[in-house]
């Protein structure tokens, strides 16, 4: 399921081509490794970034994840969170979900994240959701995923796991003939179960999902990020954390951690129908 951070490590990789560092790596004879990122953080450590008191003990027993579209809350409606690490720290950042027309790759529904990207996705057989496409504002650049991003995920048992393996293509939003560079994508996503979380709207009963992203960008750039997002059924995402980590061929690294945490909510469609289990 990409995350609202995830898209912030690509906007650091398109600031790369838009003032000139890719071309010049082109151009440069060796290859960057995954070996000189430095290594994701355990889980305990990345959700201290969160806040001490926000994660509870998992619990014992976690319900196959059937429905993750319910689960995720995805109607339309507007979610604000308080951004608790990294620069941005006790900032608010928005986030907001609506219908849109069908676009000519499927897509029916947009995602806004903040002032920086909009996300275009579209509902699958089974269930579930997946991202063929994205723009990030801040550099003016329009990210095609073929196939489209595994995003939120049907069947998932505690514990299982899934792997998409794909393409993004990079191209300028004002001149969409003009290609920036191509990418491979990797995306690995683990069930890792129900916890309690409290934030500033609620504590709840929350599914985690971890998702590791690997992006490997013209054998010269490298970018690792670990995502941890939980989702509270009936409210949508309520907390995320990650660790994000970019290397390009030692001219840069950078090594950053982020979380946010659930202010409020408010959805303007029907409200969803919770059974009893």
């Amino acid at each position: 399921m990409l995350g609202a951070r995830t898209v912030r490590v690509l906007t650091a990789v398109i600031f790369g081509a838009t003032f000139g560092i890719l071309p010049m790596l082109r151009s440069l004879p060796a290859t960057v490794s995954a070996q000189s990122l430095s290594p994701s953080l355990a889980g305990d450590e990345l959700l201290h970034v969160l806040g001490d008191s926000v994660i509870g003990a998992p619990e014992l027993a976690a319900p196959t994840m059937r429905d993750p579209v319910r689960l995720a809350r995805w109607e339309t409606g507007e979610w604000r969170y308080r951004i608790t690490s990294g620069a941005r720290r006790g900032q608010t950042e928005v986030e907001s979900l609506a219908l849109i027309s069908v676009t000519a790759r499927g897509e029916t529904w947009k995602r806004t994240i903040g002032q920086d990207s909009t996300l275009y996705l579209r509902e699958v057989v089974g269930g579930g959701l997946v991202l063929p496409s994205q723009i990030t504002h801040t550099h003016k650049a329009l990210v095609y995923f073929e196939p489209p991003l595994s995003y939120l995920i049907a069947g998932l048992g505690p514990g299982e796991s899934r792997v998409f393996d794909g393409r993004m293509d990079v191209y300028s939003v004002n001149n969409p003939a003009v290609k920036w560079y191509t990418g491979r994508i990797r995306a690995t996503t683990v069930y890792a179960g129900v916890y309690r979380v409290t934030t500033p709207a609620g504590a709840f009963r929350a599914a985690l999902i971890k998702t590791e992203y690997q992006i490997d960008i013209l054998a010269v750039v490298a970018v690792r990020d670990t995502l941890y997002t939980f989702y509270a059924e009936g409210v949508g995402k309520v907390a995320e954390a990650e660790h994000q980590r970019i290397a390009a061929m030692g001219l840069f690294n950078t090594d950053t951690q982020i979380g946010k945490v659930l202010v409020s909510y408010a959805a303007v469609g029907p409200p969803i129908r919770v059974e009893a289990p």
